[in-house]
């Protein structure tokens, strides 16, 4: 099993973790930890202690292949060509010695990816990955990833899942103010700004409301550019940045909003697992039309889908629900249903059991 573990904690480490809790006692696993254990602005960068680590993990897992004849090779593949030359290090040695090849998609945005690249890289994407025995995708929406590389056959959907840390919780906000909630990595695309433009026009109509933004900035220029933003449009009051934050304060945070919002365009936008988590305490959400959330967040059911980049649409859907208490609790309700009929752990790993189970039936009975 290849893959990053936390810190720090983003998408791809949080994961590998569960997918790693998900595997039963019986099945020897073998983990390759391919993280690079620094801060997130070091994620995806190219410098020379990235290559060194990725050269070193390299090395160690033809090591473990060799010496530890593993049935199945589990890789979480990406999106982008530097970071897929990388993962050709461990696909095309597995497939070499005509390993199980299990890939894992945890983003949106692998068929741009490969109809974009060059026609050497296409050959490369589709010689690294054609022989797989099973390609797995976070919703329906996406089983067109691997479209012309993959047979259907092969494909298989599993939604994210994560443990249930609001079980016999009820959710209370004490305080006077409304709050909205916005819990991811703070960069553009994610939609930090698109919340911080309709702050005002949410002030107007919710006099109380108040914005808190959790994670950690990605771009230094960004997060210059968002304090200008709060300065000039005197958010100072409703604004609050704290920084990353981790269990249990980013339960506590998550369990004392009124609404979660995340208008997201981010391009590699797959299954967040804030959503679920938001959505297992009870929050309405508001989110945009990205990856599979359309699948996750059901609009008009336990929350609004809006155009990531419509601040005015946005708004409007924030304020309907902080000025209409009936809805908003109806929302939270239908998102504490959802979770716990798709998204919970137990549901993630009997999912992901079946799918070793139909590559090994000996280890995964």
């Amino acid at each position: 099993m290849i893959g990053p573990l936390p810190p720090p904690y983003n998408g791809m480490s949080v994961a590998t973790d569960l997918v790693l809790q998900c595997m039963p006692s019986e099945a020897r696993v073998i983990h390759l930890d391919t993280a690079d254990h620094r801060s997130l602005s070091n994620v995806g960068k190219i410098d020379f202690l990235n290559i060194l680590l990725a050269l070193k993990h390299a090395a160690k897992y033809l090591f473990q292949l060799i010496t530890q004849s593993p049935d199945i090779v589990y890789v979480p593949i990406a999106q982008d060509r530097l970071a897929f030359l990388r993962d050709g290090l461990f696909l095309i040695p597995a497939r070499v010695m005509g390993k199980k090849v299990v890939v894992h998609l945890h983003g949106g945005y692998f068929d741009r990816f490969y109809r974009t690249s060059s026609p050497a890289m296409r050959r490369f994407i589709r010689y690294a990955i054609r022989k797989a025995a099973r390609g797995v995708v976070l919703g329906h929406s996406l089983s067109c990833m691997f479209t012309d590389i993959l047979p259907l056959e092969r494909i298989r959907v599993i939604p994210n899942g994560i443990p249930d840390h609001f079980v016999n919780q009820h959710r209370v906000n004490s305080s006077q103010s409304s709050t909205i909630l916005f819990l991811s990595t703070l960069m553009k695309e994610k939609g930090v700004f698109t919340v911080l433009s309709a702050l005002p026009r949410i002030a107007d109509r919710v006099p109380g409301v108040r914005a808190i933004f959790a994670g950690e900035w990605l771009r230094a220029n960004e997060e210059e550019e968002a304090q200008r933003m709060v300065d000039d449009l005197k958010l100072d009051s409703r604004v609050q940045f704290l920084g990353p934050v981790v269990p249990p304060r980013k339960f506590e945070i998550i369990k004392n909003a009124d609404v979660f919002v995340m208008p997201t365009y981010y391009k590699n936008e797959g299954h967040p697992y804030v959503l679920l988590e938001a959505m297992s305490a009870g929050l309405p959400i508001v989110s945009s039309q990205a990856g599979c959330i359309p699948e996750t967040v059901i609009d008009g059911l336990n929350g609004f889908i809006v155009d990531a980049k419509d601040v005015d649409e946005f708004a409007d859907k924030v304020i309907l629900m902080l000025t209409d208490e009936e809805l908003r609790n109806r929302m939270g309700e239908a998102s504490r249903r959802r979770f716990l009929e798709h998204y919970t752990i137990e549901h993630f790993s009997c999912n992901m059991q079946q799918l070793f189970g139909e590559l090994c039936p000996d280890e995964f009975s």
